[in-house]
């Protein structure tokens, strides 16, 4: 490891030097001093690059909002399959039509799927621990999860997932604005992200930090203790699989009665989230309780798991 005090007390000294060398001569200027104190900083920021694990990352400059958008967008228009889905958003209730105008829409039949949008670090140095296991060479992407020390969100999910529901985390191999314009733009996003179920990566051990390491296409690797996933988690495996589901319960899953217990399973499992006050979860349930199921299971989703809703359904 680097001593970073070493490296700038060196610096320190060279710059001592030059005022002695030239102290026979002209003062310094005040725009030799800036331009010293520069390269000084220079040395000292490459110093700590090298030596502090939280600059050999290199952390996303775009947001969630602006993935997830993207990322509906290529959803709703679902090219190479039958299917396509449509987000649900709990703030657009359809006042003044019967059924909250969703019924025409579940008449069709289809199931929901649940996606909580990620980003992920791109990871640039060689002495990642992933790439001295020889899971990766450079570039490689880390999805973090939120640990159970502050939130069991995780756990929600899988409890979720558990309940014969869709559940997915979705995550870009990259993390420059430049990079989601040309994905978005070429129609990439979904190919270029990551689709992995809260179950591949399984109950977080612990209260540690911990994340899935991936490329696109590539390995997949749950941490902090290393474990590759067998399978891929691409978007052609995600595909297949929501296919499959589709038509195993698409005749029964948009049900009045299937949502409203779904909306009963969101609410019950909700109730563990500890971040939400007991005031806050009760006022919830009264704001919805007289709107659609749907409505309700896109609320709860999206307050107590930070999922978004979709209906899966066969294109018209």
């Amino acid at each position: 490891m680097i001593d970073v005090t070493a490296v700038a007390t060196a610096a320190s000294k060279s710059l001592a030097r030059r005022r002695h060398q030239r102290r026979d001569q002209r003062p310094l200027g005040v725009a030799h001093v800036v331009c010293v104190a520069r390269r000084l900083r220079g040395v000292i920021h490459t110093a700590l690059t090298l030596s502090c694990p939280l600059l050999r990352r290199m952390k996303p400059n775009i947001s969630e909002f602006s993935y997830g958008y993207a990322l509906t967008d290529e959803l709703i228009h679902w090219h190479g399959t039958t299917i396509t889905a449509a987000p649900v958003f709990p703030s657009l209730y359809k006042e003044g039509k019967k059924g909250g105008g969703y019924d025409l829409l579940l008449d069709r039949g289809g199931i929901p799927l649940f996606l909580q949008f990620k980003l992920a670090d791109c990871m640039v140095r060689s002495n990642a621990r992933e790439v001295q296991q020889g899971h990766f060479a450079c570039p490689f992407f880390r999805m973090h999860l939120r640990p159970s020390r502050h939130s069991n969100q995780h756990e929600m999910l899988l409890d979720l997932e558990n309940q014969d529901n869709e559940v997915y985390y979705s995550a870009p191999a990259f993390h420059e604005l430049d990079d989601l314009n040309d994905a978005y733009l070429n129609h990439q996003v979904r190919q270029r992200s990551i689709w992995i179920k809260p179950s591949v990566i399984g109950p977080l051990p612990d209260d540690r930090d911990h994340h899935v390491a991936f490329q696109v296409p590539g390995p997949v690797v749950v941490c902090s203790e290393p474990r590759k996933i067998d399978g891929p988690a691409d978007f052609e495996t995600f595909t297949r699989a929501i296919e499959v589901a589709f038509q195993q319960r698409r005749a029964h899953a948009l049900t009045k009665e299937y949502l409203a217990n779904l909306s009963k399973t969101l609410y019950s499992i909700g109730q563990r989230r500890k971040e939400i006050s007991p005031e806050q979860k009760d006022y919830a349930r009264e704001s919805v309780e007289p709107r659609h199921p749907l409505e309700q299971v896109a609320f709860f989703a999206s307050m107590f798991f930070g999922l978004q809703l979709f209906i899966v359904a066969e294109r018209e």
